[in-house]
């Protein structure tokens, strides 16, 4: 798959993280999977909400299921964003377990109603300098919606409108199901997802 030019992956500065990671510029860059099992999960994030700052008890935290052992080594992403009141599309921020933070709105500094933000194709995490990202020793990923700056507090900041979905991209555990684990798996390995922190 062909990757455009993006700087949409980036670590917050203030934030306590085990791994910051620094903006990433995507230049052009493509899947490697020669002699690796890859597989893919679509997660649909529509509805999802960013509150406050990261780790704040109102944010609202998905939980994808990616089997112990797996990796995700790309992601890609094609979703609609709505802010309220003062806040800015380069505030809405996905924390990806600690280690990875998205922010597909990073260029654009102003309130945006369902604007469209696409990463045009799979960003490869290695071949952009930027580690695999790792579930939790339950194999599940949590993917925290949170802003950078909280502009109405105790409200929320931003929503990611109807068809916004992420692509992850990697090995191991359910990116390569066997035929015994299809019928677990059922939409892609969700695990039932809303949840407050």
């Amino acid at each position: 798959m062909k990757v455009i030019a993006l700087a949409a992956l980036a670590a917050t500065a203030g934030l306590a993280t085990a791994n910051p990671i620094a903006v990433g510029q995507f230049a052009g860059n493509t899947i490697d999977n020669a002699g690796v099992a890859t597989g893919t999960i679509i997660v649909d994030i529509s509805g999802y909400q960013s509150w406050d700052e990261q780790g704040n008890a109102l944010n609202e935290i998905l939980t994808v299921a990616l089997g112990v052992g797996a990796e995700m080594t790309g992601i890609g992403w094609d979703v609609n964003l709505t802010t309220f009141g003062g806040s800015w599309a380069s505030e809405a921020v996905m924390n990806f377990g600690g280690q990875l933070f998205l922010t597909p709105g990073i260029a654009d500094g102003f309130s945006v109603s369902n604007q469209n933000y696409s990463s045009g194709g799979i960003l490869d995490l290695g071949d952009n300098g930027i580690p695999n990202t790792l579930p939790d020793a339950s194999g599940n990923l949590d993917i925290e919606f949170f802003e950078s700056f909280v502009d109405n507090a105790g409200a929320p900041d931003s929503i990611w409108e109807a068809g916004s979905t992420l692509t992850l991209v990697g090995f191991g555990g359910n990116f390569v199901p066997t035929p015994g684990s299809l019928a677990v798996l059922g939409l892609g390995g969700l695990v039932a997802g809303r949840r407050r922190r």
